[in-house]
């Protein structure tokens, strides 16, 4: 298998599974992505073109530019082929929320920098940097478009190889910026987190490329079998794999007891348990939607005992303005509450507001959230090799 370079995306699906990378780079294999990809292509593209189109302009947006970015979204989602309703108005809200926001007093460098370089140590690595801002003259800001729902925190954002590989590149396309902030701007739920690279962790990551670069090119197509990961369900090539295939075809799946476990097997099975379990969520997910479409040719599901029954719960809304006028002012305290998020931003506006805010806000918790993670070393101890630990939590 013939490998020109290493990209961000091409790290990661090595990393989870190297049956991924096979099928990647297979140009017979066409990669099936599910609608949640889609949109974010549809979104990148239309943010993309509108940026471009303010450059020329110079201006703050009209009514013609939020015309132009909906329809570059539309066209672009329909092409790709995003078949669920209701994610063309969570894209057409992405878009519009985005462009409220725009501000041309920023100072852009490139949008949608490609790039293909070679590192100090001789190593190919390409990608595609959402935005460049200079933010003065030493200082420029990497920007990376997600439209996911929830933000990656703070540790997450140290160890994630896409920015990692964004800083690296930039240092060497703007060799006289020697400061480069890495932002991630969720532009579905409005936030925007950052983090930065040092110099170490610069020589790291090359040094971590160098070593990726060699087993890539170790890789014999023929002898790589898959890995069943928590990420299984949302495999562009999953129709292709036998191990998934095998997995989600078996009938059993063993369940060891706990309480004799050691730590090291405790850990093990419940990275595990995780994996299949998100596989199986996902199977699941499949299900659903296949059962909707026959539904909705009026197609039965049942065998000569057994039907698939449906059955829709009804949510009822209420226009808060309107229940202002119809109840009386004393009791509205009994039955309405703050709603956090529209809060938020309406503090966002009214900024003096925040501080007493935060003196009557009242926290509560849910249930613990438990994450496998990568623990320090112990001072002394022979650790040995470690095991490949995935992040998987489970409330």
């Amino acid at each position: 298998m013939q490998i020109k370079s290493l990209s961000a995306t091409g790290i990661r699906d090595f990393l989870q599974c190297v049956l991924k990378i096979v099928f990647r780079y297979d140009r017979e294999i066409v990669s099936v992505k599910n609608d949640h990809m889609k949109i974010g292509i549809a979104v990148h593209e239309a943010i993309e073109q509108f940026t471009r189109r303010m450059l020329v302009k110079k201006s703050f947006p009209d009514a013609s530019d939020y015309e132009f970015a909906i329809s570059s979204f539309m066209n672009s989602a329909t092409q790709v082929g995003l078949e669920t309703l209701s994610f063309y108005s969570d894209g057409k809200k992405m878009v519009t929320d985005y462009i409220d926001k725009y501000d041309p007093s920023e100072e852009i460098l490139d949008v949608e920098h490609r790039f293909k370089l070679t590192t100090p140590e001789g190593i190919p690595i390409v990608g595609a940097i959402d935005k460049v801002v200079r933010v003065n003259d030493d200082t420029i800001a990497i920007i990376d478009y997600k439209t996911s729902r929830t933000a990656m925190t703070n540790w997450q954002l140290q160890d994630d190889i896409q920015l990692s590989m964004y800083d690296l590149a930039a240092s060497i396309i703007w060799p006289e910026y020697t400061n480069r902030i890495l932002y991630l701007d969720y532009v579905r739920i409005d936030k925007q987190v950052s983090t930065y690279r040092t110099e170490e962790d610069r020589v790291t990551f090359r040094e971590f490329l160098v070593s990726l670069w060699t087993q890539f090119n170790k890789v014999e197509e023929e002898e790589v079998r898959g890995t069943i990961n928590n990420l299984c369900g949302w495999c562009d090539y999953k129709i292709y794999c036998p191990t998934y295939e095998a997995f989600i075809n078996s009938d059993s799946i063993a369940i060891p007891p706990l309480s004799e476990m050691e730590d090291a097997d405790f850990l093990n099975h419940w990275t595990s348990v995780n994996d299949k379990k998100s596989a199986l969520e996902a199977r699941q997910r499949e299900h659903k939607i296949k059962a909707s479409e026959r539904a909705m040719r009026g197609d039965d599901i049942k065998d000569g005992t057994r039907e698939l029954h449906s059955n829709q719960d009804a949510r009822t809304n209420y226009d808060i303005e309107e229940v202002v006028e119809i109840m009386p002012q004393e009791d509205l305290f009994t039955v309405l509450a703050a709603n956090k998020a529209r809060l938020d931003r309406y503090v966002r506006d009214h900024p003096e507001l925040k501080s007493p805010l935060a003196k009557v806000a009242k926290v509560n918790y849910n249930a613990p959230v438990f994450k496998v993670r990568k623990a320090a070393p112990v001072e002394g101890a022979d650790v040995g090799k470690p095991d490949t630990v995935k992040d998987e939590s489970a409330a």
